[in-house]
């Protein structure tokens, strides 16, 4: 599994520096103002790239999240997997939203019973804190 996390984390660490090669090229046709035609296409391949970054970001979110899981047996309960693969696919949320997305797959949830989830994944420090009241999956 490690070889395939492994392999994502090369490909986005190509891919950033891909985008930041098209970044200076797209600077540099800009400024001499030669060729907008090739300054507007390197905007265009910049963001066509940048549509690669995300998903293979969130791969590697799922990823962690499923190593974790299988590490951690007594962590494998269905409310903290829901919290965790909410975190990897939507991002930071804070206990309401969560709540919402647990009761959304299993048709209740107690914002309690979250919250002692969520302290629990603190402590073991797979999730941090984030701004305010948010809560995300550490790096």
């Amino acid at each position: 599994m490690s070889g395939v996390g492994d392999d994502l984390k090369a490909l986005n660490e190509k891919l950033e520096m891909m985008m930041k090669r098209l970044d200076y090229l797209e600077a540099i046709l800009t400024e001499s103002r030669k060729y907008p035609e090739l300054a507007q296409l390197m905007g265009d391949l910049r963001v066509g790239t940048a549509l690669y970054g995300e998903p293979l970001k969130l791969i590697q979110r799922l990823l962690g999240v499923r190593r974790y899981l299988e590490k951690a047996p007594e962590s494998r309960d269905e409310v903290s997997r829901i919290i965790l693969n909410a975190l990897a696919i939507k991002g930071p949320m804070n206990i309401s939203q969560l709540t919402r997305e647990i009761a959304g797959e299993r048709g209740s949830a107690s914002r309690v019973t979250v919250r002692k989830r969520i302290q629990d994944l603190l402590e073991e420090g797979i999730i941090k804190k984030g701004d305010g009241f948010e809560y995300r999956l550490k790096e």
